[in-house]
């Protein structure tokens, strides 16, 4: 980075260079970091001119550059006049179907811009064609690819990078999509694009830095008056030229470049020196022309003034109709044309070197940051060769500052403190700052008279390129001369051409040749004044070009160009503080010249000042914009049918009326209405249609710019002034014609459902408004532009632009427009699920259906791989299906995806967005977990794979493709991949988690650490970096290790998720509420003050911590009240009301869906968080299911309908995706068929296909209704329940893998349970019972209020203020007889039957020989302690104790399990390293036996010893019916998941004396006791020599009651379990129906007479 770049200059004591409020600008100087920002810049290259096309077809006009965000960051993908720019590291070519430019002389549009598709363009044709047709340009720096029918592409990736500002980086979101988190979903800012070295002139870099400025040479006629004799002074062929851009309609003349003439200039480029300095660097063709330039001027370049003569002479002399008026103009055009020629072989030459540098090995690419260069220049009416005496003779400094101090008015600010007294370093500053006569107005513009200059036609320009004038070729003969028309002859003034014929060398004669002429004029030709500056700096004299600038401000300080670009020159000379203060000035002076706006801009950005930044196009705004009464805003056939699109318009003719004078620029009313209708340039094509005071073609820069501010704000954290920007782009490009967003998405959806319904649009707005997305495929959604503007073809608001439809200008404009919509949709889809991006930002009103109408215009407007993926994301979570159309339908291989549904449609936009860019890394990453959710696990793999081929530090692929390995068995691999992503984003909380679950997963436990909060009680032995274990309990132990990185992460989202929901209830949502529930449960008189309180206890929680839990729940319990009025109303008191007054009350419109914590409720089993933690990770979870789901378009507006009363029975349904070959299948295949049917029945629906083992089938063939809803969205399997009518709805699943949560959060039956599936709370409303048993829920842990029934209760219970309360549990219990756990064994066992049980005897003897097959090599007298739970559940403290129980009992083995094999490794190296070789010798492993053999050989053990953190469940029940002895520690109160072990024991122990004595041996108090017990049970036992397994002891007595226990115990007895819960049924039922709350004890209950 140069010193110039690098430094930035303080502004000194006393302030800053300028202010940007609404009436003082105010600067902070204060460094903002920010995102990387482009803004599109004002110039491109442009299709030349040709006599055959018409002259406003390629007018040239600054248009936009577009960024674009990609995996590997954010790239700029402008375009710009250079020949190429560096390719972005990821991108797909996408053709314009509609484009034809061809590659001959009209080429030049396409093959100018040579933008990041240039080095993909190169990829996929091997051909390269140079430029040809009237160019003919043969040096080398002219040899390019012609890319052709050239979309530039704006690939927009909202959410994939962390910017330099963290804004919750890591979030989930509503939609049901596949990912470790949310993918794709990082905020870097909501727009990027292209590659380095691209954009026109100043859009803001991926670094802050912009392209070069190019000063312009000449005025733009639109700022100035001028008197309306100008034209008799100027001859035609000379008049204005427009600003063109740096190739523009003009032919440049032909030339060739020496064989020696270096390619690339080694010093030119940028890097590392911003800006060429003779001597710096290596030598380069630029000291070639600095040379050439110092032989032919020697002393002082700027001579004094001559002589003033009389204005006759003058005139005479050097009028414009005097031949030596007549040359300097053909000579002006023919310098001019030699700078725009210096200028492209300067960006040739930047390219070239970039590119080498590139080649070089092991040579790293540090971005480039350009310099800035003049804008190439058109002559102005100001400075011709006719007002040269006039302006000798009738300059009055004086009176230039007495009128430059009136032309702000009475908007007297900082700014013009400081630049009326201003600070440098430098005394040359401090030049005549005075500028002539000027008016305000609102438009920003000054003007003399009412006349805009004429720009110079396009023929000038033509025949100056072909040839050099011939003042110019006869200055290559040294002997010739120019002949006056009067006076004395002039003469030779230009040297031979040098022999190279390059462009710097032509340049340097340009500027020989501008040199002696302003020397004749008495330097009193500004135009040439002003071009010689800029050839000055363009050959990198910026102390000359400073003082041809001088020269010229001097002479004319309202010369706005030239004060532009003298802040170009002081800053490539260092002086930044100048720099601003001159580009701030000519800003406030005229805010529509945007090349000053967009470099002040650019600069303040360069600097991290991006509030600054705001804050200039902020004051641009202000300034322009019309009044909302003008009638310009409005559309007007008529003035767009009397305007042409020609820029030729832009012109107003001579006997226009002059301007007023207006000096006010806050005039509100008709004044300030009346001065937009007569501002010059009113009556130009399409001015005012953007809502600002400049004309249509201007609209694109306009829109560039608030698309700029867009962007700087999303980096800023504001997201709602980034959707008002972004807003605001979308409706200048809509011509206006809507007034806000959600017209103009009416709009869209109004004629593309027309389109698919083939139905007239006005006969659609009749019908009613449908909720539903619609779902488009791509090829349908690619249309939705055409339908939406079929008049114009194109979006309105651009039908002015310039360059015809398919010139690259209105192409960029076009696809700055698409990303805008891609931006805003992304905010609006992210405010959906994320409370921080939804602050301020008002949604849409059908949500999903309405942000995907703004991705479906994005798309068609600009097909983006990065829209393609966004779309996919939003589709994957509509349940909805629609009849795709026939020429639509694609074969479906793949179960469970119905054509025509989200899931399918999402599938079609990540494959088309792939088919635009192979190497987008977002697409793969969520195409891979689409495919992972609809059980493709191979093919997701797969594409996580390729995306991380794309992108190997792309953390959210690493993540998820780490998920799927590991899912798969290769823990090795995931944890591998864990630790890349980690690597890569240390702070991503997904990543952090999923390598400590892995690494816990295989006991891989050096530098786990612990926590050492609750003195060790949570966690008493810690391991540090070595492995090594450290005592929690000793003074001063810390927590540490990455244990400690997961729970600081818990804590963190728990603490940000508090304000979740913060200030959403506003008034009349809280009205609209109180009205619905008042009356609830009340007689009508005592509503009125129940609605009093409410309003008092509703008021209290707004903006206050959990108010968005808070409502939600509220919300909730009226849901289920009112529920069971319509019961009462329809089945008890038979009143019949329409079903709208079961109106389902509604969350508030800005509440979003909570994010959910990285550590999921069933993580919580094995990790060590605190009580609280494990409840509000429950509720968190709860309360997101419930916002998704109240948030769901297919839900009822009503609430839904009661079952009719259960006469006879009541009807359960049970909701699972275990009904296979799964543990919950083996306990409870039997339950459903048992139910007795005078009671109960059973409706069993299952959510996952059918895997035909013996378990599905049994259930599918003993329940009494079986559903297999595995391909049903949730919609289908709430209405089913409806209509089955079920009366209780039981959760199998809870919080478990494969759970349809969002059915209960749908409410659709009176009660709802959960038991069997999880061992945990659910923490959410919409379960209102648990099955369970004193010992696995004690009732310590349950929530002090207890009665969840009415709303009095959610109102009065502070469930989620307090952070004292250790209670976890807010369901009801439901407390059984005995145990709660239900086991199928009795039934399912091979030894079921009676006839084939075997006696105690035969049981040892089987017992014994078993034991000698599977460890044939141990002695008889061993005890084998063992444990076949999966490894993740053994923490450090229990493997130590383990440990130390085999050091205690010397003939003892550890039985384990390789479950997974990767942890063998680890636990044995872990037990050499604690306990030492020999004891680790007796850990042994065996692999995992499948169902029947694993409960068959868990008879060989004599003693199980449990895991504490997290018990055996299935396995308890399994090791317990083979008669073994199982020694449990129920380690916490709070965890049912600790304390599981300890109710099965006591379900399957006798109800004895016996049976007591034997729970108070097998169940432990602590850590302590736990190895106290073992080593008395393993030392008490004594095998007999040569008895065939018979032993003496109290483990063989234990064993011996276990097994004579079984066929009679509570924990085996199914139909004992199955009356126990109907009896529960219908004592929840009876409850539910009279209103009461409260626990349900069953053995207070009396059993009911089954007879």
């Amino acid at each position: 980075m140069s010193t110039e770049f690098a430094n930035k200059t303080n502004l000194g004591p006393g302030g800053s260079a300028d202010s940007w409020g609404s009436s003082a600008w105010s600067v902070d100087t204060t460094p903002h970091p920010t995102p990387p920002y482009t803004l599109p810049g004002p110039q491109c290259a442009f299709p030349r001119y040709s006599g055959d096309v018409p002259y406003h077809q390629h007018t040239p006009r600054a248009e936009n550059t577009l960024r674009r965000k990609t995996p590997n960051g954010t790239l700029i993908a402008g375009y710009d006049s250079s020949f190429e720019c560096p390719s972005a590291r990821k991108h797909q070519l996408v053709p314009f179907p509609e484009s034809n430019v061809p590659r001959g002389s009209h080429a030049i549009s396409a093959s100018a811009k040579e933008s990041h598709y240039h080095r993909h363009q190169q990829l996929q044709s091997q051909s390269r064609d140079g430029w040809n047709g009237s160019w003919g340009a043969e040096w080398a720096g002219a040899q390019l690819s012609q890319p052709s029918n050239l979309v530039l592409g704006m690939d927009s990736m909202l959410h994939q990078m962390p910017g330099p500002a963290s804004y919750a980086a890591h979030s989930y979101f509503g939609q049901s999509i596949p990912s470790v988190r949310q993918p794709s979903f990082q905020y870097l800012g909501p727009t990027a694009s292209g590659g380095q070295g691209a954009g026109p002139y100043g859009p803001y870099w991926h670094d802050g830095t912009f392209e070069p400025y190019r000063p312009a040479a000449v005025r733009d006629p639109r700022f100035y008056h001028h008197h309306t004799s100008w034209g008799s002074f100027m001859p035609s062929h000379a008049q204005a030229a427009p600003a063109l851009g740096l190739y523009d309609s003009v032919h440049p003349p032909a030339y060739s470049v020496d064989a020696n003439y270096p390619a690339a200039l080694p010093g030119l480029g940028p890097f590392p020196n911003t800006h060429y300095f003779p001597g710096q660097g290596n030598p380069s063709m630029l000291d070639q022309a600095h040379a050439f330039y110092q032989q032919n001027h020697t002393g002082d370049s700027l001579p004094a003034y001559a002589a003033f003569g009389s204005a006759d002479d003058i005139k005479q002399e050097y009028g414009s109709f005097s031949p030596n008026g007549q040359q300097r103009d053909k000579t002006f055009a023919w310098a001019l044309q030699q700078y725009r020629n210096l200028l492209a072989f300067i960006q040739r030459s930047r390219k070239q070197q970039q590119q080498q540098q590139r080649l070089v090995p092991g040579q790293s690419h540090v971005p480039q940051r350009p310099t800035f260069y003049p804008r190439p220049p058109k002559p102005s009416r100001s400075g011709s060769s006719g007002q040269i005496g006039k302006r000798r003779l009738g300059s009055d400094p004086q009176q230039h500052n007495t009128d430059r101090n009136n032309v702000v008015g009475s908007q007297h600010s900082d700014l013009d403190t400081v630049l009326d007294n201003p600070s440098t370093s430098d005394s040359e500053f401090d030049y005549n700052r005075n500028r002539g006569p000027a008016r305000w107005s609102a438009t920003g513009l000054h003007f003399q008279d009412n006349e805009y200059a004429r720009r110079s036609s396009a023929e000038l320009q033509r025949d100056a390129g072909k040839r050099l004038p011939d003042f110019v070729q006869h200055a290559t003969d040294p002997f010739a001369s120019i002949q006056p028309s009067s006076g004395p002859s002039v003469s030779t003034i230009v040297s031979p051409l040098p022999a190279d014929d390059s462009p710097p060398s032509r340049a340097a004669v340009a500027l020989t040749v501008m040199t002696t002429l302003c020397q004749e004029s008495d330097w009193c030709w500004t135009d040439g004044m002003h071009l010689g500056g800029c050839l000055a700096y363009g050959l990198g004299h910026y102390e000359k070009a400073l003082k041809w600038y001088r020269k010229v401000l001097k002479m004319d300080p309202q010369h706005l160009e030239a004060s532009s670009n003298l802040a170009a020159t002081l800053l490539a000379l260092g002086h930044r503080l100048e720099a601003e203060q001159h580009w701030a000035q000519v800003v406030k002076t005229a805010p529509n010249l945007f090349e000053a706006v967009e470099h002040l801009v650019g600069m303040y950005c360069n600097d991290q000042r991006t509030k600054d930044a705001v804050a200039v196009i902020d004051h641009v705004e202000r300034s322009l914009r019309q009044p909302k009464s003008s009638s310009l805003l409005k559309p007007s056939a008529d003035r767009s049918s009397d305007c042409s699109v020609s820029n030729a318009s832009r012109s107003p003719c001579a006997s226009e009326p002059s301007d007023k004078m207006v000096y006010d620029f806050e005039n509100d009313g008709n004044d300030r209405d009346r001065e937009w209708r007569e501002a010059a340039g009113a009556n130009e094509p399409g001015f005012g249609t953007s809502g600002f005071a400049i004309p249509g073609c201007d609209n694109g820069r306009i829109l560039a710019l608030i698309h700029a501010k867009g962007n700087m704000l999303y980096g800023l954290g504001d997201y709602a002034g980034a959707a008002k920007a972004f807003e605001e782009a979308v409706l200048i490009a809509g011509g206006r014609r809507y007034g806000n967003i959600q017209e103009l998405v009416r709009h869209i959806l109004s004629v593309v459902t027309s389109s698919l319904n083939q139905q007239p649009p006005n006969q659609l707005a009749r019908s009613r408004p449908s909720n539903e997305p619609i779902l488009l495929t791509p090829v349908q959604a690619l249309n939705t532009a055409k339908l939406c503007f079929p008049c114009f073809g194109e979006l309105p608001g651009l039908q002015h632009l310039p360059g015809g439809p398919h010139s690259l200008a209105r192409k960029a404009v076009i696809s700055t427009t698409s990303n805008a919509l891609l931006s805003l949709a992304k905010i609006f889809q992210d405010g959906m699920s994320n409370t921080n991006r939804a602050t301020g930002v008002s949604p849409l009103a059908a949500g999903v259906r309405d942000i995907l109408a703004l991705y479906y215009l994005s798309l068609s407007l600009q097909p983006s791989p990065s829209t393609a993926n966004n779309v996919g994301i939003l589709l994957a979570s509509v349940q909805q299906a629609t009849a795709p159309a026939p020429s639509q339908q694609q074969k479906m291989d793949i179960p469970g995806v119905v054509p025509g549904s989200g899931v399918a449609l999402a599938l079609q936009y990540y494959n088309y967005g792939l088919q635009l860019d192979r190497n987008h890394a977002h697409l793969y990453t969520n195409l891979g977990s689409l495919l992972k959710d609809i059980g493709q696990l191979e093919a997701a793999i797969g594409m996580y794979e390729r995306a991380v081929n794309c992108d190997a530090k792309f953390d959210v692929a690493l993540a998820n493709l780490a998920n799927a390995v590991k899912d798969k068995g290769r823990i090795n691999d995931a944890i591998s991949y864990y630790k890349r992503a980690v690597e890569v984003s240390p702070n991503f909380a997904e990543a952090v988690c999923g390598l400590a679950n892995a690494l816990n997963s295989v006991c891989a436990w050096q530098c786990r650490g612990g926590i050492a909060l609750d003195g060790g009680k949570r966690d008493r032995w810690h391991v540090d970096v070595k492995g090594m274990l450290l005592d929690a309990r000793q003074a001063g132990a810390k927590s540490s290790g990455w244990i400690k990185r997961v729970v600081e992460i818990v804590e963190k989202q728990l603490v940000d998720g508090e304000s979740w929901g913060c200030g959403t209830v506003t008034t009349t949502f809280l009205e609209e509420l109180i009205q619905q529930i008042s009356h609830l449960e009340l007689p009508s008189e005592e509503s009125h003050g129940r609605a009093s309180s409410l309003r008092r206890t509703l008021t209290k929680w707004v903006g206050q911590k959990w108010e968005g839990a808070r409502v939600v729940r509220l919300i909730e319990r009226a849901t289920r009240l009112i529920g069971r009025q319509w019961y009462h109303d329809a089945h008890v008191k038979l009143i019949t009301r329409p079903t709208s007054s079961y109106r389902r009350p509604q969350l508030p419109s800005t509440l979003t869906v909570p994010a959910a914590p990285t550590v999921l409720p069933f993580h919580t089993f094995t990790c060590p968080v605190s009580a609280q933690q494990i409840r509000l990770i429950s509720q968190r979870n709860g309360l997101r299911i419930s916002a998704s789901t109240l948030r769901s378009l297919w839900i009822s507006k009503q609430v839904y309908r009661p079952p009719r009363p259960p006469t006879p029975y009541l009807r359960v349904g049970y909701v699972s995706s275990d009904f296979n070959n799964h543990p919950l299948a083996h306990l409870m295949q039997s339950v459903f068929g048992m139910h007795n049917r005078k009671r109960v029945k059973a409706y069993c629906y299952a959510t996952t296909a059918s895997d035909n083992s013996v378990h599905r089938q049994q259930i599918q063939s003993e329940a009494p209704v079986f559903h297999d809803a595995s391909g049903w969205p949730a919609e289908r399997l709430v209405h089913q329940i409806v209509e089955d009518g079920i009366h209780v709805l039981v959760n199998l699943n809870g919080y478990t893998r494969g759970a349809r949560n969002e059915v209960f959060a749908a409410r659709p039956a009176p009660i709802q349970m959960s038991f069997m599936g999880f061992a945990g709370t659910l923490g959410a409303e919409w379960c209102d019972y648990l099955l369970a048993d004193e010992t696995a829920v004690p009732q310590s842990t349950l929530r002090p209020w207890r009665g969840n029934v009415n709303l009095q209760d959610q109102i009065m219970d502070d469930n989620f203020g307090s952070h004292d309360e250790e209670w976890v549990y807010g369901e009801n219990i439901i407390y059984c007889r005995d145990t709660f756990f239900c086991c199928d064994h009795k039934q399912s066992s091979p030894d079921a039957q009676e006839e084939t049980r075997a006696t105690w005897e035969e049981e040892q003897e089987k017992r014994w020989q078993m034991r000698k097959e599977l460890f044939p090599h141990i002695s008889d007298n061993t005890i084998i302690f063992g444990n076949f739970n999966q490894l993740y559940k053994i923490d450090p403290t229990t493997f130590r104790t383990w440990l130390r129980i085999l050091a205690k009992v010397k003939n003892s083995i550890l039985w384990l399990l390789r479950f997974p094999d990767l942890g063998e490794s680890h636990l044995l190296a872990t037990a050499r390293l604690w306990a030492g070789t020999e004891v680790a010798s007796r850990v042994m492993f065996t692999d995992v036996a499948p169902k029947h053999l694993h409960i068959s050989r868990a008879r060989i053990c004599d003693l199980v010893l449990d895991t504490a953190e997290c018990n055996a469940h299935t396995t308890a029940a399994d090791v317990l019916w083979s008669g073994t002895p199982l020694l449990t520690l129920p380690r916490y109160e709070y965890k049912m998941c600790s304390r599981m072990a300890a109710s099965i024991l006591k379900g399957a122990l006798p109800k004895t004396e016996e049976g007591a004595r034997a729970a108070k041996e097998l169940i432990a108090t602590d850590e302590d006791d736990y190895e106290e017990k073992a080593v008395a049970l393993g030392r008490g036992l004594a095998y007999i020599s040569s008895s065939q397994g018979r032993a003496k002891g109290r483990l063989m007595e234990l064993r011996h009651m276990l097994f004579r226990a079984r066929w009679s115990s509570a924990l085996f007895d199914t139909q004992r379990w199955v009356r126990d819960l109907e009896d529960a049924y219908e004592e929840a039922w009876r409850r539910w129906v009279a209103g009461e709350g409260g626990d349900i004890w069953l053995d207070r209950i009396a059993a009911p007479n089954e007879g």
